[in-house]
């Protein structure tokens, strides 16, 4: 068994569209609303989705039942983990409409492609909402329980473990043996409904700038593997970046002299920075912040308004306050919440800017201007108190 568990998502804000569907799913099932016994089936018959005959009212009703308690627990844990950060994005109305609609669009996969069994449970919106976050989120790290002869964890990135949901469920979705959903069985062909949903109506909406874009999304990510791409195969027909012109693959250039080492060919500055942004990637796989913080100085160097996920960046800012590179950290920070501006903790940030104007780059008046947000802003005392302590010091500078 393979039970996320977790991810290193930061929320920007409550999720409180997805706490209501968790509660009510939940609320449901203990109110005798579910399908583990043959008097619950009895009652909850008219709200299952019936393939032969559906009816509008069960396309929504047949997403808050379930069948046994594992069935709930399995659903509800996947809502939580990828929920909450969908939430985050979409907003309270958005996610509530988004959901709704993946149920239906789920549904009505399963009737088109499944036998008569009737169906119920979240699966279908849920794999919508997984959908959307393979979409958005693809490079957070997502923490695995694993069941098998022994207990363990692992951590993966969410474009592998959810790209393997979304094929072993169309997969099963398309194998004749599955497809009609025998008594007991798993619905695959709304969980893949689900997917293709939610996988597809995400991607629109980033691409029409309807939901906020992050540099590490799976458009861009995809733009930058297709720009690296073509990068490769002009150099290796002798394009010279550089000069703007390509060398005649029919007739060679003439070989150098003999002892003679010409320069290596220099990159462009866009396949510089999609370089550097994979250097940065594969330093975070490895858990290796200290080298993605190099590999972003050199970034910022080529790219004026370059900026991580949220969650690289606040950890690169981080890691060059903790290395004393003052100036490079207060321009992390700084790119933090600019496009970041909506961040939970954002008193935080203004407080790490006023102590790295105020103590280390000497700019008084800056460091005064963060220090007052994060003192009238911060819940923890000892954090205010140390804004506030800060402040009084720097009163009589200039």
């Amino acid at each position: 068994m393979f039970l996320p568990i977790r991810t290193d998502y930061r929320m920007v804000r409550t999720p409180w569209v997805n706490y209501a569907l968790v509660a009510a799913n939940v609320l449901l099932y203990l109110m005798g609303y579910q399908g583990g016994s043959a008097k619950g089936i009895l009652r909850i018959n008219h709200m299952l989705l019936h393939p032969d005959s559906p009816q509008l009212l069960q396309f929504f009703s047949s997403v808050f039942l379930h069948g046994s308690l594992p069935h709930l627990l399995g659903n509800m844990v996947f809502l939580w983990i990828f929920g909450n950060a969908v939430n985050d994005r979409f907003g309270q109305v958005g996610y509530l409409a988004f959901y709704l609609a993946g149920g239906v669009l789920a549904g009505i996969g399963y009737v088109l492609m499944s036998g008569h069994a009737p169906v119920l449970g979240a699966s279908g919106a849920i794999s919508a909402v997984t959908g959307a976050y393979l979409v958005m989120l693809p490079r957070v790290r997502i923490t695995i329980l694993i069941v098998f002869y022994f207990i363990t964890t692992m951590e993966v990135s969410s474009l592998y473990f959810l790209a393997f949901q979304f094929v072993f469920n169309l997969w099963m979705s398309l194998t004749p043996r599955f497809t009609g959903n025998p008594e007991g069985g798993v619905a695959y062909a709304a969980h893949s409904s689900g997917y293709v949903f939610g996988i597809a109506v995400t991607a629109v909406l980033l691409a029409a700038r309807l939901l906020p874009r992050d540099p590490m999304d799976l458009l861009n990510l995809m733009r930058s593997t297709r720009r690296r791409s073509h990068y490769r195969h002009m150099v290796s027909r002798g394009f010279a970046p550089f000069v703007g012109e390509a060398v005649s693959a029919i007739r060679p250039p003439p070989p150098p002299e003999a002892g003679f080492v010409g320069p290596p060919p220099v990159p462009s500055a866009a396949a510089r920075e999609g370089q550097l942004r994979q250097q940065i990637s594969e330093a975070y796989d490895r858990h290796d912040v200290a080298k993605a913080a190099e590999a972003y100085l050199q970034l910022v160097q080529i790219a004026e308004d370059a900026v991580l996920s949220q969650g690289q960046q606040l950890d690169v800012a981080n890691k060059l306050m903790e290395s004393e590179r003052y100036p490079a950290a207060a321009d992390a920070y700084e790119r933090f919440l600019k496009h970041y501006g909506t961040y939970e903790h954002i008193a935080d940030i203004h407080l790490m800017l006023g102590l790295l104007y105020g103590r280390y780059l000497h700019q008084y008046e800056r460091a005064r201007q963060y220090l007052r947000r994060a003192a009238g802003s911060l819940t923890d005392p000892r954090k205010a108190e140390l804004a506030r302590g800060d402040l009084e010091a720097l009163q009589d500078r200039p």
